[in-house]
């Protein structure tokens, strides 16, 4: 298991030194087991049920490192402003349930307000680049509804002993679900092909 104190503290004649660990890189830039520890504390991420805390450090970091390639990628293009800083702060804010919750979890870190701002630069920028850049879903077919329908939502009711509710009625949440399925897949594959330009290391253990 991954320690949850992730700093040690060597001290030196000069005073306290605080030393983290590397937990990867992307084009030698440092994503450390500290800021591991920052996102899980202020973004909203949670540990999945049954989730090891090793597989939990490892998704939380390969979000960090996802920031750090768009920010590597898309950095120059755009000029962050206070309205992109205010979704992120309200994600953050709604994480911590008040204000008073969220100082104190700042004063855990020894974090600013000033720190938490640039901390939080590049999922704010990745969040703007997601919104500007990332391609569009394609076009739905009603037939692709239909066959989802009798596919996969007919016989999973009469499997349950539930009854089916007509195609006309399910065509919204259907359409929802496939739409939001599709740009999900294309998003990854956009992504993917992103970091695939980028030297990615990562040092924490992997789960066996």
């Amino acid at each position: 298991m991954i320690a949850k104190v992730l700093l040690l503290l060597l001290l030196f004649p000069s005073g306290p030194i605080l030393v983290d660990k590397v937990a990867a890189t992307v084009n030698g830039e440092v994503v450390t087991l500290h800021d591991i520890e920052r996102a899980i504390a202020l973004f909203p991420v949670q540990q999945r049920d049954k989730e090891s805390e090793e597989s939990f450090y490892l998704r939380v970091l390969d979000d960090l490192i996802a920031y750090k390639v768009i920010a590597l990628e898309y950095g120059n293009e755009f000029n962050l402003g206070e309205e992109d800083y205010a979704v992120v702060q309200t994600q953050i804010l709604q994480r911590s349930g008040s204000l008073e919750k969220l100082l104190a979890t700042l004063g855990n870190f020894a974090m600013s307000w000033s720190e938490l701002t640039e901390f939080i630069r590049e999922k704010v920028l990745y969040e703007k680049v997601l919104h500007e850049k990332s391609p569009m879903a394609l076009a739905l077919p009603f037939s692709a509804i239909e066959e989802f329908y009798n596919r996969e939502y007919f016989p999973f009711q009469l499997r349950f002993g539930l009854k089916p509710r007509s195609l006309a009625e399910m065509t919204p949440q259907i359409e929802t679900y496939l739409r939001t399925l599709r740009m999900e897949t294309r998003r990854a594959a956009w992504l993917a092909d992103i970091r695939s330009a980028y030297t990615i290391e990562i040092m924490l253990r992997r789960p066996q």
